[in-house]
């Protein structure tokens, strides 16, 4: 646990987070850490080669002092070809950090199976951030369908309305595991979703903001800076943003201060799994389904709330 944190454990969220560890994933887990009581950091298939996730959960463990246990998940989604995004995070997905060599080893426990052990072990107060593809959260679910009765919440990073980050209208969490979102979407857990279209305009880190970072000199910051490097170079010339963008920040943020989020709906969503749509989130603004909400989707975010508690962090 980080000696650092913000306030006594007793105070905190008892968390999970499941992360295909990369870049924002390492700031995500910096934040959870600082902000929860983290019990531990399950890895997934998604950003990058899966055993470069598992070094970089690790090392990112070791690096801020962490006793979160790491247990690996499934290297693959459940269905359906995928692709890693190297080119987004960097050769092994952490930036300009080229040695990542850790001490430790992750748990025997495969991550779904640590999913449910935990939600027994701390029932109806276990958090789970997910911010990676749904291809654990899904899998433990289908091994123990009690889960979402013995899960608090479950915080999504994933989906788009219309501007998908994979395909034109997809995000990449979505579309790397459709059918694992589809099935955690219709499972029953408390959902809160925060798409990528909320996390482009309000979790993204212009270039004082960055220079205000880097300035800070500690070793939060030195890994924010680091581990985003080439994200941040890849959002500004492939994908003509102005900064970098942190939707797992944005979305551990938001389920530490609910008041980040400043617009909210309760509707409901699936996950187009076929054809070239799909990993597409299906919203039904209008109730034409006749179904019922099943998650709240968030739909626009305090920016400014967001980097100060990102830089509060930083900053110790």
């Amino acid at each position: 646990m980080d000696k650092k944190n913000l306030s006594d454990v007793e105070d905190k969220k008892i968390t999970i987070i499941d992360s295909d560890t990369a870049s924002d994933d390492t700031t995500a887990i910096t934040l959870a850490s600082a902000l929860g009581d983290l019990k531990a950091i399950t890895v997934v298939a998604g950003n990058v080669d899966f055993k470069n996730e598992i070094k970089n959960a690790l090392f990112t463990k070791e690096y801020l002092g962490l006793n979160s246990p790491v247990f690996v998940g499934s290297e693959r989604p459940i269905m359906g070809q995928w692709k890693t995004v190297e080119e987004v995070h960097g050769e092994n997905g952490m930036g300009r950090l080229t040695v990542i060599e850790p001490k430790s080893l992750p748990e025997s426990i495969f991550a779904p199976d640590a999913i449910i052990s935990l939600a027994k072990q701390y029932e109806r107060k276990l958090e789970i951030l997910a911010v990676s593809p749904l291809t654990n959260l899904a899998l433990a679910y289908l091994k123990e369908p009690k889960l979402p009765s013995l899960v608090k919440k479950v915080w999504i990073m994933g989906g788009a309305f219309t501007r998908g980050n994979t395909t034109q209208l997809a995000e990449f969490n979505f579309w790397t595991d459709p059918e694992a979102a589809q099935i955690v979407l219709s499972a029953g857990f408390d959902i809160t979703i925060v798409p990528w279209e909320v996390t482009e305009e309000s979790a993204i880190i212009y270039d004082e903001e960055w220079k205000e970072i880097e300035s800070l000199g500690t070793r939060k910051a030195k890994l924010f800076i680091e581990a985003n490097a080439v994200m941040r170079e890849f959002s500004k010339l492939k994908e003509n943003l102005k900064g970098s963008v942190h939707p797992d920040s944005l979305t551990v943020a938001i389920a530490h201060d609910q008041s980040i989020a400043i617009e909210r709906s309760r509707l409901h969503v699936s996950v187009e799994t076929c054809g070239s749509s799909r990993g597409g989130m299906l919203i039904d603004w209008y109730g034409m389904t006749g179904k019922e909400p099943n998650v709240e989707l968030v739909t626009r975010a305090d920016r400014e709330k967001f980097i100060k508690l990102l830089i509060s962090v930083l900053s110790t």
